[in-house]
């Protein structure tokens, strides 16, 4: 029982907000112009444990998936990806995102975008990747789309956000196809809390967009927590059961409500995967915009986060950091290495 309060707690706060390591070698850089279709992966090639991960005790990870997928698509893309834990052992929830056009090694061995694996190889690739990329182990997933994300904050009265900057955008979908909010701290219904997560056209593109998700997130928690809405997380659990897709069950979400007061308690930290920006080069066919990380240094940020709720410093990086970056020991020891050595 005790797993399951784990597995329940953030998985409902995660599943009502978002309702929408393969390594190179240290100063190389993955080759961002490869890019085309990879096959679909069964759900029996995914093991929720990459044999290169780590597992960090006291608690569960959750990889929150948002889908973009309209009405003529199979599945679509993600347009959300982030790594929930609901962390016991030091009272914390921790949100980990990873912005939908970083790169990585798919199977096939050709670098695409992390978000296209949700269409070509459902949510099992997605959470292979992720394993590959952060070192750690997820242990379950939730899929949310679009309508699921409405429903669920109108269902709980709607959330208060301070929205950063004037947004619109017409997103050519024709459901949800407007993005119009003002600047300053509004309450969002169910279609205004999708415009404030989807934008992404302002300089800092998904970077931004996976700090209003971030924030968003804050904002359902407190939502969530409140003394009038706690007698209703049953009642929330099993909406959101039936809109999401998930390898949880009915009865997880449920147990939920039981376990949610003494979460009121933890505190939340978040952060964004560092990496930076790649623009296509136009001299290379197919290339492609992307969010390129060094894998070790993902690996290194991720056990870092979750183990000691430590974020890296920034998230943006110059290219060439990105390519160059060394764990901290490796950085000492290089130094080292340089200093003139006393005369005999």
């Amino acid at each position: 029982m005790k797993r399951h309060g784990r597995r329940l707690a953030w998985t409902a706060l995660a599943a009502a907000a978002m309702g929408t390591g393969l390594v190179w070698h240290r100063a190389e850089k993955p080759p961002v112009h490869a890019h085309g279709s990879n096959p679909a992966i069964t759900p029996s090639s995914w093991t929720a444990t990459d044999p290169g991960t780590t597992r960090l005790k006291g608690r569960e990870t959750i990889l929150v998936l948002g889908s973009d997928k309209r009405p003529q698509d199979p599945r679509g893309n993600a347009d959300v990806l982030l790594v929930a834990s609901l962390d016991d052992s030091h009272r914390r929830v921790e949100l980990l995102s990873i912005p939908r056009d970083t790169q990585v090694a798919f199977p096939d061995g050709r670098y695409h975008k992390i978000n296209e694996a949700l269409a070509s190889g459902g949510p099992e690739e997605t959470c292979m990747l992720v394993e590959h990329l952060i070192g750690l182990p997820i242990d379950h997933y939730a899929i949310i789309r679009f309508d699921a994300l409405v429903n669920m904050v109108d269902s709980i009265g709607g959330l208060d956000i301070d929205v950063p900057r004037n947004m619109d955008y017409r997103t050519g979908d024709k459901v949800y196809g407007v993005i119009h909010l003002r600047k300053g701290r509004h309450h969002l219904n169910g279609e205004q809390a999708l415009q404030f997560v989807r934008y992404r056209h302002d300089a800092l593109g998904d970077i931004g967009r996976t700090e209003r998700q971030q924030a968003f997130l804050m904002a359902l928690k407190d939502q969530l927590l409140r003394p009038q809405t706690l007698p209703r997380l049953p009642e929330v659990a099993i909406d959101a059961w039936k809109m999401i897709d998930t390898d949880m069950s009915l009865g997880d979400l449920s147990r939920l409500a039981a376990h949610a007061p003494q979460y009121q308690a933890y505190r939340t930290v978040h952060t964004t995967l560092p990496g930076s920006f790649h623009d296509p080069d136009p001299s290379i066919p197919g290339d492609l915009s992307y969010w390129v990380v060094n894998p070790v240094e993902a690996r290194y940020v991720a056990k870092r986060f979750f183990a000691d709720g430590e974020a890296p410093p920034r998230v943006i990086q110059d290219p060439r950091e990105t390519r160059t970056w060394l764990p901290p020991d490796d950085l000492d020891a290089k130094d080292a290495s340089k200093r003139p050595t006393a005369p005999r």
